[in-house]
């Protein structure tokens, strides 16, 4: 992976660590009002996000890199 993929990857993932961390107790993930759907599949293609909607275990390693 060269330099300019890292930092987009890096982009990513705070971009997904945001929004992952609108989740309720069990998982289930929701969002806030004007949340790009585009931010939410790219979660789940990256493996953060079950299709149905819930955490994963690497959705969990993600929230706790990024604390806010």
């Amino acid at each position: 992976m060269n330099a300019l993929e890292n930092r987009a990857n890096a982009s990513n993932e705070v971009e997904i660590a945001s929004v992952l961390r609108h989740h309720y107790g069990d998982g289930d993930l929701y969002l806030p009002e004007g949340t790009p759907e585009s931010v939410v599949h790219k979660a789940i293609s990256m493996g953060y996000v079950s299709e149905d909607g819930y955490l994963t275990r690497k959705g969990r390693d993600l929230l706790a890199q990024h604390e806010f």
